[in-house]
């Protein structure tokens, strides 16, 4: 059957893109600044799994249930997309930062996938709050052209914090395909996303 997996500290390295969204009054549209993909460490805490529903399957179990993960991260977006959708363009702009989310987590959970394995896998949503500090200078598209101007803040705000994952888990070892969402409550409408994947392994308390 399933296992529930205690508290756990989870420590990793990833590979994701991240893009940093803003508006700016005078401008025509809003402008995005990416980092074109980087490593990142992967840093979470994360609670008790808890069960609210399970059904037996032909090789162990499916569960429905919920836990709550925090994850902390840094980002430094320097590539402006001016001419692409995807890659972005050193034009001298930056916006560098970092965060803090809390969410509860709803979650599928099966496995072990081979009898007599460790081996499962997990997708999982979450939304709660967080903390969102990032500052740095965006080049916005005006009625009379290119104007450069400065965004975001240095001290940190409350924040719409959002995780999606889908985890392949191996003993104490996973494989993480993840996305996140930040929506800082700065007046200025911007976003942090990023989308990427990664290795981590899970200490358990």
């Amino acid at each position: 059957m399933s296992k529930l997996e205690k508290e756990s500290f989870t420590l990793g390295l990833a590979y994701t893109q991240v893009t940093y969204k803003t508006t700016n009054p005078i401008a025509v549209r809003n402008t995005q600044i990416t980092d074109n993909g980087a490593p990142s460490l992967i840093i979470e805490l994360n609670s008790s799994e808890k069960k609210l529903g399970s059904w037996p399957l032909q090789v162990g179990s499916a569960i429905i249930g919920w836990d709550v993960n925090a994850s902390a991260s840094f980002f430094d977006t320097r590539y402006q997309l001016v001419n692409s959708a995807f890659r972005g363009t050193d034009i001298g702009t930056r916006v560098k930062g970092g965060y803090i989310g809390v969410a509860p987590t709803l979650f599928l959970k099966m496995g072990p996938l081979y009898p007599g394995s460790d081996i499962y896998w997990k997708v999982g949503y979450g939304i709660g709050p967080g903390l969102f500090k990032g500052s740095g200078t965006a080049q916005f598209n005006t009625s009379s052209g290119p104007v450069i101007a400065d965004v975001g803040s240095s001290s940190f705000k409350f924040a719409l914090y959002n995780s999606v994952s889908w985890q392949l888990r191996v003993n104490h070892w996973y494989v993480n395909i993840m996305g996140k969402w930040l929506l800082p409550q700065d007046g200025h409408n911007s976003s942090l996303e990023s989308y990427g994947f990664g290795l981590a392994y899970r200490f358990d308390f």
